[in-house]
């Protein structure tokens, strides 16, 4: 089930508040784990087999590390949260690595691997955060399954994330409210982010889906370019759309849920970008990987050693793929060059040409990341920068400039903080004509995306493969 679909933005949602609104508090979490399970079994009822066994599995792993942490028997707590996090990691690289890995080594895997589970990175994930934050202290495992069953599960960020860690939501299964607050914010990000991902990003992966038709040998540069730029800014309305849209139903009923993207494309060096872009996947790999390793409190060599074993998984978490993981290494080295090699220099450089040629980096970055192989990634690169293809500009270059030109313009501008600082702005003004102004803005946004819903017969989530 697809959190931008028909049935659920006008069936599923509105009766799960519904349904929430009016039956008893204390049967509210039961409630939420049992529409998760529907949800669940609408893409592959057998998935919930796989998420209900990870669910035990952890369940009791996540008890019995705290009642060893409780005993103080290090060691063989150390042992039994080692254990629980290769089965989870086992889980992911049998579903989604498996047939990679052995095709690497010349391998033919002759038996088929089932479709991996809905969300599967996203739950994993969440599950490893448990016994982690199990294991230092920082959390006690929730003691009712049906909870942590919902933990796991929830069906709001279960099928493309955020990843939330265990520290970050176990209280709150426990002990939220459901306000008028909560419900009118939670419904108003829902509703920006449906927008985002099905008028903007749909929009821009019409254009996209264009060039992807085009002979890459015969592109000039400007076409190249263009292409690129169509993705990114696709990729990112699409994937914090989504992200607004899991926030906001998780405001609805009570949670609390920090934002995933922080306009990323406004950052003046790559490492701003990362503290801006899939904001809980960086997060979840420093405070699970990168910190435990050691982090840059440690000698140089093996502070280089942490970042390359963060930002190979970065790039192989994305997918099976060599271009996802030269995509990680890519990033791996300008972090590097700017944090080692021109540190001094990218001081006295002015900010909006930091912006500037950040921008365009990750925009470089992310042509490796949609490509489909390497010797692909190459040719289109080559483009780029005007090696080959027909020359700086032509035909079908003049055409989408003149057609997508304004499109790309409104997305890059929407992209940056202006148009939620003048919403804010607005929104402070307790007048009727702002109270009636916000309702038809949120109305027609709601209309609008409707017909865009309805327009498209397939509509699939760029990251669902995670």
């Amino acid at each position: 089930m697809s959190l931008s679909g028909v049935f659920f933005v006008f069936l599923f949602f509105p009766s799960s508040i519904l349904l929430y609104r009016l039956i008893p508090e204390k049967w509210r979490n039961s409630l939420l784990l049992a529409l998760s399970l529907i949800f669940i079994s609408f893409g592959n009822p057998a998935d919930l087999i796989l998420i209900g066994l990870s669910t035990v599995f952890n369940y009791f792993t996540a008890l019995e590390i705290d009642g060893l942490r409780s005993m103080k028997r290090e060691k063989t707590k150390k042992l039994v949260l080692a254990t629980g996090i290769a089965v989870n990691t086992a889980l992911l690289i049998f579903y989604k690595y498996f047939v990679f890995l052995m095709s690497n080594i010349g391998l033919n895997v002759n038996f088929g691997i089932p479709a991996a589970p809905v969300g599967l990175s996203f739950f994993t994930f969440s599950a490893i955060s448990c016994l982690c934050d199990v294991s230092k202290g920082d959390e006690t495992p929730l003691k009712n399954p049906f909870d942590f069953a919902l933990f796991i599960s929830f069906f709001g960020k279960l099928s493309s994330g955020p990843i939330v860690k265990y520290r970050d939501m176990a209280r709150q299964i426990k002990d939220r409210t459901m306000t008028a607050t909560s419900v009118e914010s939670g419904m108003k990000l829902f509703l920006i982010g449906l927008g985002k991902k099905l008028i903007i990003s749909g929009s821009l992966g019409k254009f996209f889906n264009a060039f992807r038709t085009q002979d890459i040998s015969t592109m000039s540069t400007v076409t190249a370019w263009l292409g690129a730029l169509f993705y990114s800014l696709m990729l990112y309305y699409d994937f914090s759309g989504y992200s607004d849209m899991a926030i906001g139903i998780g405001r609805i009923f009570g949670f609390s849920f920090s934002k995933n993207f922080d306009h990323p494309f406004i950052s003046s060096s790559m490492t701003d970008f990362w503290r801006r872009w899939h904001i809980s996947l960086g997060a979840w790999f420093r405070d699970y990987i990168y910190i435990p390793m050691g982090g840059s409190r440690v000698s140089k060599s093996r502070h280089i050693l942490n970042l390359s074993v963060v930002w190979l998984l970065t790039g192989l978490w994305h997918g099976a793929n060599w271009t996802f993981v030269v995509w990680g290494l890519y990033h791996l080295v300008l972090l590097l060059l700017e944090k080692m090699v021109f540190k001094k220099i990218l001081k006295r450089i002015p900010t909006i040409i930091k912006t500037i040629l950040t921008f365009l980096l990750t925009v470089i970055g992310w042509t490796i990341f949609f490509s489909d192989s390497l010797s692909t990634a190459e040719a289109y690169l080559l483009r780029m920068f005007g090696l080959g293809g027909s020359g700086l500009v032509d035909s079908m270059g003049k055409y989408y400039l003149a057609s997508g030109g304004i499109l790309l313009f409104v997305a890059m501008i929407g992209a940056t903080p202006l148009l939620s600082a003048i919403g804010s702005k607005i929104e402070k003004r307790d007048s009727v004509l702002v109270k009636v102004s916000t309702a038809v803005f949120f109305a027609l946004l709601l209309l609008i995306s409707t017909a865009f819903m309805i327009s498209e017969t397939v509509s699939s989530f760029l990251y669902a493969q995670f």
